[in-house]
């Protein structure tokens, strides 16, 4: 374990449920159980540990899609776009802080939307977009702009995962895991239906 791993986590939710302007440096070093000092010296400052901690839960994002997503399992792309679909919202569903900070910063812009969206944010969705245009040309999907499937996916299809206490009220009791993935599933489902001028082949 890096030597940081065990504070960027507490670090990520503060920021996600207090906000960058919200989370004082008191509150912070609270939370981390670090003093002041100790987390200049480790991160430099609040705005060094907001960095910080971004990169570590959109590495977790990333690090989980690698690790399942392989390639050679689908040799159809409608198919292997599905599956990241599906896989993305399975982990914003256990790391739905990322989204949260995401929409915070998103509502004002600045630097640190900046780094988000030009280090992670249009990446991903860069490659979902060379999916979408090879199956486009195919003639398999109907045409969808990068922007219109970041919205739905990131700000839409995830909002019962990273608003949980909203999607509790509708089912009465908190989602189990197979709840969030048959979610997941489900939601992919139309999202490609709308777009797919065929059924996509299932998933394994």
């Amino acid at each position: 374990m890096a030597p940081n791993d065990d504070l960027l986590p507490v670090a990520l939710k503060a920021f996600a449920e207090l906000g960058y302007e919200g989370a004082s440096v008191r509150d912070l070093c609270r939370r981390m159980g670090v003093s002041h000092n100790l987390l200049n010296q480790r991160f430099g400052s609040k705005d060094g540990l907001w960095y910080a901690a971004v990169d570590h839960g959109f590495g977790a994002l990333a690090s989980g899609i690698v690790s399942e997503f392989d390639a050679d399992r689908y040799e159809d792309d409608l198919a292997r776009l599905r599956f990241l679909m599906v896989r993305w919202l399975e982990l914003t569903a256990a790391a739905p802080e990322v989204v949260k900070i995401i929409n915070q910063e998103a509502t004002t812009g600045g630097p640190r939307l900046d780094y988000m969206f030009e280090r992670y944010i249009w990446p991903v969705t860069k490659t979902v977009t060379r999916f979408l245009r090879d199956l486009e040309r195919e003639g398999r999907v109907r045409h969808l702009d990068a922007k219109t499937w970041h919205f739905l996916m990131v700000h839409g299809a995830s909002g019962p995962l990273s608003l949980r206490a909203l999607s509790e009220r509708f089912d009465g009791r908190p989602a189990s895991d197979a709840d969030m993935r048959r979610y997941a599933t489900n939601v992919v489902d139309v999202l490609l239906s709308g777009i797919s001028t065929e059924v996509p082949p299932p998933q394994k």
